[in-house]
């Protein structure tokens, strides 16, 4: 059986609305190509376990970033926003395992206690890169469970679950570098970034200034853009512009409307500019992109 290729939709929150396999079993395996889009900056209950099969991609979560190539991967913690694309027009493919803490033990239990507490501990690192030979383990056990999943013999969930205990233990357990970082503003940060992109996300088609992106979340301007470029490495406003792109190129893809008319919806009153915009963020015209160029 095939894995099922990503695609992410989220809430006014930015929480994304797809769920990871079934409530008896909450694992989802993701096949992932960034060759013409880039995953939105969101975020999950659950852990996730990339791996870059080809080209390399650049993940960015709690305002740390890193830069991957094939063979290399990195594990992202729960309720932590974060976002994947690639870092040049080469074509780039990853892989993703995205599961539920309670998958591999029930709070409560030892295995809860030893594995899953310490990852949501507020100094535990909420990105980790896997690349060298420190990490060489990681990849063969994350190839070892795409196999299982693949082919799913019987007992093949009982095996699933055994290798995220161990990939999961082995995190827990592993030295990581003290962040230099404020804890507390980590924290801080986290909670206003997910309510100014709430308010985006309800208001990205309208014109927006800095100021009103700032007093949603009740802070100064500067703050604003401080918050922004600390948590996600860009401004609020040019986030505004590529999730306005972003919707654009879905509604390229999927309804029948103009050009003109997505520009319009999407926030874009001037046709030059939103081409412009367009070229630059996905490689091609609207039109092109639209079939498939």
């Amino acid at each position: 059986m095939s894995d099922l290729q990503l695609n992410v939709t989220i809430d006014k929150n930015e929480r994304q609305l797809e769920r990871h396999g079934a409530a008896s079993f909450p694992v989802a395996f993701y096949h992932g190509d960034l060759t013409s889009n880039t995953v939105v900056w969101h975020w999950h209950d659950e852990l996730e376990l990339i791996l870059i099969h080809r080209g390399t991609i650049a993940a960015g979560a709690g305002g740390a970033s890193v830069t991957l190539a094939a063979g290399e991967g990195c594990f992202i913690k729960t309720g932590v926003l974060h976002s994947i694309w690639k870092t040049d027009n080469a074509p780039c493919e990853y892989r993703s395992v995205v599961f539920h803490p309670r998958l591999v033990g029930s709070m409560g239990s030892i295995f809860w206690l030893k594995y899953i507490q310490p990852l949501g501990k507020p100094e535990f690192p909420q990105i980790i890169p896997f690349a060298g030979q420190a990490s060489d383990d990681y990849p063969k056990l994350f190839s070892r469970l795409w196999q299982i999943q693949e082919t799913k013999e019987i007992g093949y969930e009982n095996d699933v679950r055994y290798l995220l205990t161990k990939l999961v233990s082995q995190l827990s357990n592993a030295p990581v570098e003290k962040e230099h970082q404020s804890l507390s503003r980590d924290v801080r940060d986290m909670e206003r970034m997910k309510t100014m992109l709430s308010f985006l996300e309800a208001h990205y088609a309208e014109e927006l200034t800095l100021r009103q992106i700032a007093e949603s979340a009740c802070i100064s301007e500067t703050e604003c853009m401080r918050c922004f470029r600390r948590s996600i490495g860009m401004s609020p406003i040019r986030f505004l512009k590529e999730r306005r792109l972003q919707y654009a190129a879905g509604l390229l893809r999927s309804t029948g409307q103009t050009v003109s008319e997505i520009a319009a919806s999407c926030g874009f009153w001037d046709m030059s500019y939103f081409t412009k915009a367009f070229r630059q963020l996905y490689g091609a015209t609207p039109t092109a992109y639209r079939r498939g160029s």
